[in-house]
């Protein structure tokens, strides 16, 4: 004996094939609708003149002046018609210049700075979202209490993140106030300005 899982499967199949044997006749067998009944009329193929082409030549068999050329005496044309040739400018002698003498200077000292390393900076993400809408609209509410809020977007999702802080402790102080006002516990990552 069949259980009734089988039981309700082969009833379904059956169903399944003998409406298809009633429908299908009924769909596929008529009458073609006038809208496909179109007569498509195609052009005679136009007549296009032969163009007889020179077979190629060695550059042996091509007829080359054996008189020297002269570079000067080639005249270059104008590429916009409008423009006016250029006229040859008479050449003035050079005159040389002596430079005048340059005192070395004092070595002034530059105090620099160092960055901090981007791995040592630590930020705390809030949440991620799906929609930048959400993302948005937390990013203004962090922005209005004054937090140092941004979003960025990876693979699809929309990030809210706080900070960037120097010391570590200092994005934990910073969880436990957002957890307190907002009610979002977030965490702790090493800030990465690609992520």
């Amino acid at each position: 004996m069949l259980d009734a899982k089988s039981k309700y499967r082969l009833i379904g199949a059956g169903l399944l094939l003998g409406s298809s044997a009633v429908l299908l006749p009924l769909i596929l067998d008529g009458e073609r609708p006038e809208s496909l009944d179109v007569q498509i009329s195609v052009p005679e193929r136009p007549e296009f003149p032969e163009v007889a082409i020179a077979p190629v030549q060695p550059v042996s068999e091509m007829e080359i002046p054996d008189e020297p050329v002269d570079v000067n005496s080639i005249e270059l044309l104008p590429s916009d018609p409008e423009t006016q040739p250029v006229k040859p400018v008479a050449k003035e002698p050079v005159r040389v210049v002596s430079e005048p003498e340059v005192k070395p200077e004092e070595p002034v000292l530059k105090v620099t700075k160092e960055p901090v390393p981007i791995g040592e900076r630590w930020t705390l993400q809030v949440a991620t979202f799906g929609k930048q809408d959400n993302a948005t609209r937390t990013l203004k509410k962090l922005k209005d209490a004054g937090y140092p809020a941004y979003v960025m977007t990876t693979n699809s999702l929309f990030k809210v993140f706080v900070g960037p802080e120097l010391k570590r402790e200092e994005s934990e102080k910073m969880k436990q106030k957002v957890q307190k006002e907002f009610k979002l516990s977030g965490i702790v990552v090493k800030y990465s300005p690609n992520s």
